[in-house]
């Protein structure tokens, strides 16, 4: 049996919305407004070089799936399946199905074709070099994020990260939810704050941010000595100098970190608190300082979740508190300021968001916050819901739940699985799961120019709808004559618990390979 290992990890959160444009048809899923696709070249399951251009003149469905995943791909996977078989027999053969990976490190054209056979698929599974693959996302607008999967599986112990989310909606419409991720920096810049510590700092274009200064001790101009960031090892009870850099030294080692000026001693620093995250000082002198963070803001959970996702961003601190200037380079002054970031705040009453009418630093222990140009339409800032929270005992007390709604399923414990029935229960595994990991996705529907017009997210969308979709789409770009009437053709040969089944079987067989 293949033991867990410490992985590169691909999640992609992955939320495109876009306001309704004016058309022909109503569609079901999430209406785009949106370019052509890029073309480009990648081999597929056969090892063979496919040109996505080689499907000019179909209505293409793209999915992104990664091959370790065992839930919400295989159920998608199972999904489209039904799709392409019910799609009625005038429109089969103006539509193709992709599906392009996002764990190219992994998915090999031979993982690849294990997948298909074991999903009794044929449609293309692409995959590529991953500096090539970076660029066909973006052409996509797909965020893909590496860094989630701590906030998936934990560390060793079943630690998760807190649970309250940003969402990010950028420019383009391209919505993204950010898990609450502190970094070191994260730490060190609440800390300075709740104790009045000036930072004196840079951004390196290579080596990320450098601490110069503390609290008025800037580091001299010839270097005699410099600021030696630490973590606290839990188990060992003992400081020691990281070998990562502020910026990624993620939560929860992050939770209590040091700084030591080089010349000075290290033996000075305190033992910290076990329950409250902190940052203690030892200055060149010997002098120490130690604060523990004790407040939760709008302003922490903006930075935590940026920082976790390695987004730049500035966000001046003023006498009405901080507010958001620039994210990834988007801003209101690139555009004459003929538009603000705009913070919503969830209502788990209305189940809705509403624009805060506070800013960030006056909203207190937040659990759900989005940012979004004040142009946005609320309703198209999906809903949260990365992270579950219950006071009762979920999952039979061996994992927690994913998702929200029809999404929801157990992230299950080592060595616990989903029984046959129901992906909201964790039962004692026959083998050991090797990967637990969820994700939400999207689905796209392109039209004959490579444009996507439609998107599906997550998994539990209707297969049933999808093909109205597509039926809609292919009659709308003029593949069928419609004179004769609309052929409904659709037979769904599983009910969508039947797909769900067999995705978990599926990946119970996948975890079980000895590779």
């Amino acid at each position: 049996m293949v033991s867990k290992q410490s992985w590169l990890a691909i999640v992609a959160i992955l939320m495109l919305f876009s306001a309704t444009i004016p058309a022909t048809t109503a569609y079901k899923g999430y209406q785009l407004s949106r370019g052509p696709v890029d073309d480009f070249t990648l081999v597929n399951q056969d090892n063979i070089e496919t040109n996505f251009s080689d499907f000019r003149g179909d209505v293409i469905v793209v999915a992104f799936i990664f091959t370790k995943c065992p839930d919400v791909c295989p159920i998608i996977t199972q999904s489209l399946r039904s799709v392409e078989e019910g799609i009625g027999s005038e429109y089969q053969q103006h539509v193709s199905f992709v599906s392009i990976s996002v764990d190219p490190g992994y998915d090999t054209p031979e993982k690849l074709k294990e997948y298909t056979q074991l999903h009794g698929v044929d449609w293309p599974h692409l995959t590529g070099e991953l500096a090539y693959l970076e660029g066909i996302w973006d052409s996509f607008g797909l965020v893909v994020q590496k860094n989630v999967l701590a906030a998936h599986i934990g560390d060793i112990n079943g630690h998760q990260a807190a649970d309250s989310t940003v969402i990010l909606v950028n420019e383009s419409g391209v919505a993204t939810e950010l898990m609450n991720l502190p970094t070191a920096w994260s730490t060190t810049k609440f800390a300075a704050n709740e104790a009045g510590w000036g930072l004196n700092y840079s951004v390196h274009s290579e080596y990320g941010t450098m601490l110069n200064g503390i609290d008025g001790i800037d580091t001299p101009s010839d270097n005699s000595w410099y600021w030696e960031l630490m973590t606290f090892n839990k188990t060992s009870e003992s400081w020691a100098a990281s070998s990562l850099g502020v910026d990624s030294v993620e939560h929860p080692i992050s939770e209590s970190i040091a700084w030591v000026a080089s010349t000075a001693d290290a033996s000075l620093l305190p033992t910290p608190s076990e329950d409250q995250a902190s940052v203690a000082i030892v200055f060149p002198d010997n002098t120490t300082k130690y604060q523990e963070i004790n407040q939760s803001n709008g302003w922490y959970l903006t930075s935590s979740a940026f920082d976790g996702a390695g987004i730049t961003y500035d966000a001046p601190d003023t006498q009405f508190g901080h507010y958001l200037e620039l994210v990834n380079g988007e801003g209101p002054a690139a555009n004459n300021n003929s538009w603000w970031w705009e913070l919503h705040q969830w209502n788990q009453t209305t189940m809705a968001w509403e624009a805060s009418q506070v800013g960030m630093d006056s909203i207190d222990n937040p659990e759900y916050l989005a940012w979004a140009p004040n142009y946005t339409d609320d309703a198209t800032i999906p809903m949260p819901g990365a992270f579950a929270e219950d006071d009762s005992v979920v999952c039979d007390g061996h994992g927690w739940e994913m998702g929200s709604g029809a999404n929801k399923h157990c992230m299950c414990d080592e060595g616990y699985e989903w029984p046959e029935d129901s992906m909201l229960s964790c039962v004692l595994a026959d083998v050991e799961e090797e990967y637990y990991v969820g994700h939400s996705t999207t689905t796209l529907i392109l039209d004959t120019q490579r444009k996507p017009v439609i998107a599906w997210t997550g998994d539990s969308w209707s297969p049933e709808e999808f093909i109205e979709d597509i039926e809609s789409l292919v009659e709308d770009e003029g593949l069928v004559d419609t004179d004769s009437g609309k052929i409904p053709g659709f037979t769904i040969l599983t009910s969508i618990a039947a797909i769900s089944i067999a995705a978990v079987r599926i990946g119970s067989k996948q975890s079980s390979k000895v590779e």
